[in-house]
């Protein structure tokens, strides 16, 4: 038999519960308070004056003026960026047609970029690089071959795009310097022929497709002379 006090609990659990349920599971009479519903209620009739005056009436007149000389200082900005676009000069760079330089301001422009722009870190010792001092090259010998692959970079091989860093002359002079003074010379690179062979330059031996190695990987790629 229950007690008073037990009575007393199931009655006031009745009060607070809503009278449905969904199988089985039953929910508590427990509104927002009165001040939270007030707040809601105003923010939609807030919204109603707020659609209307900014989205329906809205002109220039209700523009306060410090937005109007913020969107004048935008615009006039902008015209600026316009006009400085149009005046860039149009480059007339011929990258189906460079000339091999040769001179010496050219070979020593060519020599720092070659050590500034950390080529050596990859074609030097570190080996990580093809060696570019030998006869033997992955995407072409040519200076139009080897200037795309600088500037547009072969990220499949891990080759940087120095496009951004680097003008078509210091890019031709980098070029230049690679085919007329680092061909042939002594390099600390020690990765054995990869690609293929050519006879340019001081290159000998091309030819001999059993040439010797001291890297472990093979030439790649078709060789001719």
């Amino acid at each position: 038999m229950a007690t008073e006090e037990q009575y007393d609990k199931e009655t006031v659990d009745s009060k607070l519960m809503i009278d449905h349920d969904y199988d089985g599971i039953k929910e508590l009479d427990n509104p927002p308070p009165a001040w939270l519903m007030w707040i809601f209620y105003a923010s939609i009739i807030w919204s109603v004056f707020y659609v209307f005056y900014y989205h329906v009436f809205y002109d220039d007149s209700n523009i306060p003026d410090d937005l109007k000389v913020y969107g004048a200082q935008v615009s006039e900005y902008n015209l600026e960026v316009d006009d400085a676009i149009a005046a860039m000069p149009v480059s007339t760079f011929d990258e189906k047609s460079i000339e091999l330089l040769s001179d010496e301001a050219s070979m020593a422009e060519g020599q720092t970029l070659y050590a500034t722009k950390t080529c050596d870190v990859c074609h030097g010792a570190s080996n990580i690089g093809p060696n570019l001092s030998d006869e033997f090259w992955l995407h072409g010998n040519s200076i139009e071959e080897i200037f795309s692959v600088i500037k547009y970079g072969k990220t499949d091989k891990g080759m940087t795009a120095f496009k951004t860093q680097m003008t078509d002359v210091q890019i031709q002079q980098l070029t230049s310097y690679i085919l007329v003074k680092m061909k042939g010379a002594v390099s600390t690179n020690t990765k054995g022929p990869e690609g293929k062979g050519t006879d340019m330059g001081n290159a000998e031996g091309a030819e001999d497709e059993s040439a010797d190695t001291s890297n472990a990987k093979g030439p790649e790629g078709e060789k001719h002379e």
